[in-house]
């Protein structure tokens, strides 16, 4: 690699700029923020001190030469099974991404891009290592396909995350790699269907793990500005990069008409333009201005603007601009304060007139696109964090070790990053006896980590997205022995973050117990006392998920041999702040202790809120207490529950399997989904529940009065489904007429009926849920215009799912919280299969609501 280009490191809010003054490989590390580094201990400094904007410009003016040299890289000719869809990254590949717009700025220089490009398509020999051997293999990197093997390939656009230095530290560690090879050590992380694997390899050298290391990062990241430029109908970018990649950089050649229909069709496959071929040859035939079958660059820069032309935009433009090519601030803002509903400070509004706007005095069309595009389409985060935990819902998960059915599967590490960069607050820990300590594994017939990696992974990743207390919830199967250990474990790495005390018996709030941990463990009903005299015991109540399972098992005749009850050491249970304890009713004292929690299992729930007077009881409990429900064994598939009818009766903890994305999922996640921080893709975890849900009582028949308030409250609803952008293309897809009908079907999921559903230009499906008309051929920008009106009770669990068609087959979703949306114009964000939120695949809705 060249010894030429510039180095690049972080201090502080600065950006410092130094020349490499002697020829050392670079060497790569992550701090807390998950930004890549430079190890300055590998490369001396002569360090200057720029401004960014200067820095901005560099990278803008060399960003068309970085991408005309990777064009040939990114589009995949050879179908992959790994992912479900091909085009736009989804936000869990950003993580990537975001490491990635530092790292760049190693790359100014264009000899060293043209080598590292190249070295990667040739191969670079690199060790893959195995828990069972190590072998080497050529790694290539050939039409966005990481090959190593004829047969063993993975797609960048599955990649999820690359990890080297401290932040592969738990794999490193795990197998026990010496430290020659943990410097070099690369892991990346990628999905395969709905489950995630991992790819070691060792570099020979420093050189080559650079070279290997940027050659991914920044692949993805180029395929994802392209993508960008792709939704602007007035941004060049995408046609400019391509005519002189395919047909040639030099001004004279933008007269040559050489490009064909064939030509164009093929680029738009590679890029995720989802429409038929008829609709592209008509597009095609209308940019084709002397009729000859061939585009031109002027031609094929109209083609392209075409086909990324939003007119249903365009209509609401000249609504609002009265016929006019120009808005005024004046118009601005009455746009934003009737139309959008925003009390917004004239300061503000002006600053964004000026952020958009064209000249010194107006906005045009494309700056207003670009101003609806980059709106927030969820209110800000405005949320109280100093009562109780018990007054909150907290983002929960059940058996977070396992990435598929309950049955039969291995634990790993990734479900816990993977949840816990997702805002998950509680998580579950099943503890067992291993060979050489306490391991985490679901039973005797899996496969199992050893506790230490565990719980280092969830130190390294607790709060790197929610600074709120984190819950472990752990199902202690171990002897005393590893008990005993386990204890050392969590004091040794979690230290004096872990908190285990309380407030004249009150729970302390998520504001005092940020950045704290706070361990759950089951206790027996004799250790509930005041004073903890007795050793506790962990018992295979309704409060254990994994017991729970025991029990289907031995009615189909499957039996473990596991001992029914486990005693859990005292010093155990005093690290722990919350105590599991099996629930026989709500008159005993253990359940008035302050610290308890009752463990049940859905159906147990359900059978207790069958009768009125138990459903009230338990509505009175979770006032004060704590309470956490979970899917039931006979979920062995790991389906969910819908969640709506737990959070009805203040269940704070009500456990889903992240793993699955189906509605009890999606339904959790949009629960949680405000952001933490304006523009942020992060969540607290926690939700305070509506007053009607938290304050106190002292008896049942005080709830009534809370409920009466609700009776006559209702919210009148109006969604417009006006369009879509970039729908994600099936890796399965298959043209024939039907798969390019595009529809999106609206559900209302509420814990009351839906009271009035009316659908216009659509179709009524049900009595709460509706589709818009297809629309034909378009996939790209499809337009529908479907107006669904609807009167539900107001009573804070009102949700709508959005799901999006492709004749029969969903190729998108969005669940969301009816009083989490603003108002007005809004692009939401839709999701995949599994979950992960598209960068560019959006809805444009139009929003109104009101109370009556």
């Amino acid at each position: 690699m060249s010894n030429e280009a510039s180095t690049i490191s972080l201090h502080g809010d600065e950006v410092i700029i130094g020349q490499q003054i002697r020829p050392e490989p670079w060497a790569r590390s992550a701090n807390e923020s998950n930004l890549v580094l430079l190890d300055r201990n590998c490369i001396r400094y002569a360090n200057k001190t720029v401004k960014e904007g200067s820095l901005q410009r560099s990278m803008k003016n060399s960003f068309r030469r970085i991408l005309r040299r990777t064009t040939d890289y990114m589009p995949r000719s050879k179908a992959q099974k790994s992912p479900n869809f091909l085009g736009p990254m989804t936000y869990d590949q950003a993580y990537l991404s975001r490491n990635v717009e530092k790292a760049n700025q190693f790359l100014r220089n264009e000899n060293l891009l043209k080598d590292m490009y190249h070295r990667l398509q040739v191969g670079i020999r690199m060790t893959k290592i195995t828990r069972k051997k190590q072998v080497d293999h050529i790694f290539t990197i050939n039409d966005g396909v990481l090959s190593w093997r004829e047969s063993k390939n993975i797609d960048l656009d599955t990649i999820k995350d690359v990890r080297c230095g401290e932040m592969a530290k738990n794999y490193i560690e795990d197998y026990k790699a010496p430290p020659s090879t943990a410097r070099l050590w690369v892991t990346i992380i990628y999905q395969v269907s709905s489950k995630f694997r991992a790819l070691h390899v060792v570099a020979p050298n420093s050189c080559d793990l650079e070279c290997f290391y940027l050659g991914i990062v920044n692949l993805v990241d180029s395929r994802r500005n392209l993508m960008k430029s792709i939704k602007n109908p007035e941004d060049d970018m995408f046609a400019n990069i391509h005519w002189h990649a395919s047909v040639s950089p030099d001004k004279y050649a933008e007269n040559v008409e050489v490009l064909s229909f064939n030509d164009v069709k093929t680029l738009c496959s590679k890029f995720n333009i989802f429409c038929s071929d008829a609709y592209l040859k008509e597009v095609f035939d209308l940019a084709d201005a002397n009729s000859n079958g061939l585009l031109n660059f002027k031609e094929f820069q109209r083609f392209v603007k075409m086909l990324k032309q939003r007119k249903e935009l365009s209509k609401i433009w000249l609504k609002i601009t009265n016929g006019k090519a120009t808005l005024t601030l004046g118009g601005f803002s009455q746009f934003i304060r009737k139309v959008q509903q925003e009390d917004v400070s004239p300061d503000i509004l002006s600053k964004e007139f000026d952020k958009f706007k064209h000249d010194s005095c107006f906005m045009k069309l494309d700056g207003f696109q670009k101003y609806l595009t980059s709106q927030p389409y969820l209110h800000d985060i405005n949320m109280d964090y100093s009562m109780p935990i018990n007054k909150y819902f907290i983002s929960s998960s059940h058996n977070t070790y396992l990435q598929g059915k309950q049955l039969g599967e291995s634990p790993t590490v990734e479900t816990y990053i993977h949840a816990l960069q997702q805002g998950c607050r509680c998580i579950e820990i099943d503890i067992w006896d291993g060979d050489d300590g306490p391991v985490v594994r679901h039973g005797k017939l899996t496969g199992y980590l050893p506790l230490q990696n565990v719980i280092r992974v969830v130190r390294k990743y607790a709060f790197m997205t929610s600074p709120y207390p984190l819950i472990l919830s752990l199902e202690i199967h171990c002897k005393p022995a590893n008990q005993l250990v386990t204890e050392h474990i969590l004091r040794d790495l979690l230290g004096d973050k872990i908190h285990h005390d309380s407030e004249n018996g009150r729970l302390f709030s998520p504001s005092q117990l940020k950045h704290k941990y706070l361990i759950k463990v089951k206790k027996s009903r004799r250790s509930v006392k005041l004073t903890f005299d007795d050793e506790s015991t962990s018992s295979t109540s309704a409060s254990s998920s994994y017991d729970s399972e025991l029990d289907c098992q031995k009615t189909t005749g499957r039996s473990l041999n596991i001992s029914k009850k486990t005693h859990v050491i005292e010093s155990l249970v005093e690290v722990s702040a919350i105590y599991g304890v099996k629930f026989r009713n709500f008159s005993l004292p253990e359940s008035k202790a302050p610290n308890h929690c009752f463990s049940l299992n859905e159906k147990k729930l359900d059978n207790l809120g069958k009768d009125e007077t138990q459903k009230l009881a338990i509505d009175k409990h979770n006032r004060r207490f704590l309470m956490r429900v979970y899917p039931h064994a006979l979920r062995y598939k790991s389906s969910n529950f819908n969640p709506i009818r737990f959070w009805e009766v203040g269940v704070q903890m009500v456990a889903t399997n992240w793993q699955t994305y189906d509605l009890g999922q999606q339904l959790n996640k949009a629960m949680f989904q405000l952001p933490l921080e304006e523009s942020s893709l992060w969540h607290s975890g926690y939700v305070l529940k509506p007053s009607y849900l938290a304050h106190d009582v002292n008896k049942t028949n005080e709830l009534g009065d809370l409920y009466a308030t609700l009776k006559n409250k209702r919210t009148v609803l109006s969604i417009e489904i006006i369009s879509a952008q970039l729908l994600p293309k099936p890796k399965t897809f298959k043209q024939k007429p039907s798969s390019f009908n595009f529809s999106v079907k609206l559900e209302v999921h509420s814990n009351m009926p839906v009271e009035t559903f009316e659908v216009l230009n659509g179709v009524a499906t049900g009595q709460s849920s509706g589709s818009t008309a297809g629309c034909k051929d378009n996939g790209f920008t499809p337009t529908w215009g479907t107006l669904f009106k609807m009167t539900v009770a107001d009573t804070f669990f009102n949700f709508l799912l959005f799901t999006v068609k492709a004749g029969d087959t969903d190729l998108a979703t969005c669940c969301l919280k009816v009083d989490y949306l603003r108002k007005g114009y809004r692009h939401v964000p839709l999701y995949s299969g599994s979950g992960e939120r598209f960068i560019f695949s959006t809805l444009f809705l139009g929003v109104n609501y009101y109370n009556v």
